[in-house]
């Protein structure tokens, strides 16, 4: 109040005050804005303030420290220095002084890297060497956190993605683009199974003159032959059966109780047809040979030579 302006009417002194004035409202603002921002801290504000100074000291730290470990031994062959031949020996050039060999020498050497308040990388590496040979290797390693997390983690994300989200789409692709592929062969198929079927009508006398050979000779009879998709896992049981008796057939190529199938696809042998195309096929034969059953299941393009010992089903079966 003392330096106000209007309390003074003389224009110097007018001057004087209103400069002072400025001069103690000027320091007046700034300590009344310092205690308002110094009083609106609250003790766990504080608090806060230290434990992220600590961090940042910890941080600090961490980035600092590597703590570098090594050792270094060396085998030294110092024979010659304290057990000398006896002077009676041949002087050789240079015999007067001793020999002091090195054999042998190993050198470490490790460096931590901090990645965290928990976790360090350690890098390592040793050399030896040893009468000539030697060898050395380099190794890293991540404490058990680090090292789940940029493993095993990775690893068992993949699976559970590849089991639940990958496999599930490939396997619905692949059924979609087999749909369009039994779609597109419709016609063809339906024809090969009308030809398929008329062939089998057709073989039928001379199977049964067949049958009527094998059994006088106790040699090869077809009891049962299925071709196409087999279906085993429990979880797919639902699915549509995609194959075909083929008893018949098969019967009608023995020759002198054998069955000799080539390394092609069987649906192009005659009574034969694709009952699912694009699809991997087998062939299922139980048959009778000497009395006994065999029974055998033979990929689609793979080689078939019938009786064999192997395929017996044994009676305890």
């Amino acid at each position: 109040m003392l330096y106000h302006p209007d309390k003074h009417r003389d224009p110097e002194l007018k001057t004087q005050a209103e400069r002072l004035f400025n001069l103690v409202h000027q320091a007046y603002e700034g300590q009344w804005k310092s205690e308002v921002v110094e009083r609106k801290r609250t003790p766990a504000e504080i608090r806060e303030e230290f434990e992220r100074l600590q961090r940042e000291r910890e941080e600090r730290r961490l980035q600092q420290r590597t703590n570098p470990k090594g050792t270094i031994s060396v085998g030294i062959d110092a024979t010659d220095l304290f057990d000398r031949y006896d002077e009676e020996y041949e002087d050789v050039p240079g015999s007067s002084f001793p020999q002091i060999e090195i054999n042998k020498m190993h050198i470490s050497q490790s460096i931590e890297a901090p990645l965290t308040a928990t976790d360090t990388a350690i890098l390592s590496g040793n050399l030896s060497t040893q009468n000539g040979n030697g060898g050395g290797s380099i190794n890293f390693a991540l404490l058990p956190s680090a090292v789940f997390y940029a493993t095993v983690g990775p690893l068992v994300i993949y699976f559970a993605m590849h089991r639940l989200i990958i496999k599930p789409y490939l396997r619905a692709q692949k059924e979609r683009e087999l749909e369009k592929q039994r779609e597109s062969t419709a016609s063809d198929v339906l024809q090969k199974k009308q030809e398929a079927e008329a062939a089998v009508r057709l073989m039928q006398e001379s199977v049964r003159r067949i049958i009527e050979a094998e059994e006088a000779r106790m040699g090869l009879i077809v009891v049962n032959a299925w071709y196409g998709k087999f279906v085993n896992d429990n979880s797919r049981k639902n699915e549509k059966v995609k194959v075909i008796d083929v008893t018949v057939p098969l019967q009608c190529l023995v020759k002198d109780s054998k069955l000799i199938l080539t390394e092609a696809s069987k649906a192009g042998l005659p009574g034969f047809y694709d009952p699912c195309v694009g699809e991997e096929k087998s062939l299922k034969v139980l048959y009778q040979f000497r009395g006994v059953l065999h029974q055998v299941m033979s990929a689609d393009n793979e080689a078939l030579r019938i009786p064999k010992q192997s395929h017996r089903i044994d009676a305890d079966g």
